[in-house]
């Protein structure tokens, strides 16, 4: 990367921070808590783990996750997001407003309607080749937004309508 390019990417990192950053609570009201305290982690036994999880519904992608934080492995943090993806897709609302990036003790996190859905760390900016986390965050917000309404159940009920 150029050095003006670097330096555009940092200025587009700060905008997006400062964009976000005066929501820095570290739950909203009436946030859906799914999976979310180290005593109710996932368990994953597999013999072979794989380094990258898609997470994603019906053969659409959304995103990967390919490295673990805040003391989970991948795997967890794929188990814990496959399983808020399902709960999104049956209860909550898909609406134009519904995907939104909240900074939760500084950190990107992806809502859909109440749910918490993921936090992006500075891991998986690295894994990913982004150039920070809120713009990784802001990649898979509006990966979610194009294809949640696609693969939601009700969506092909109300477009035969």
């Amino acid at each position: 990367m150029t050095r003006s390019g670097g330096l555009l990417a940092t200025a587009l990192c700060a905008a997006l921070l400062l964009a976000v950053a005066p929501n820095a609570t570290a739950q909203l009201a009436g946030e859906v808590t799914i999976l979310a305290d180290d005593d109710l982690k996932p368990v994953t036994m597999a013999r072979t783990v794989p380094e990258s999880f898609e997470i994603g519904l019906d053969g659409r992608v959304f995103f990967a996750i390919q490295t673990s934080a805040a003391g989970y492995t991948a795997a967890e943090r794929a188990r814990i997001v496959n399983m808020r993806i399902v709960h999104i897709i049956s209860y909550a609302d898909l609406g134009p407003s519904a995907v939104r990036i909240v900074a939760i003790r500084g950190k990107p996190t992806i809502y859909v309607d109440r749910v918490r859905l993921v936090t992006v760390y500075p891991n998986d900016v690295e894994a990913a080749g982004a150039g920070c986390m809120w713009q990784l965050a802001e990649e898979w917000a509006a990966s979610l937004v194009e294809g949640l309404p696609a693969v939601a159940p009700w969506h092909s009920i109300i477009g035969e309508m």
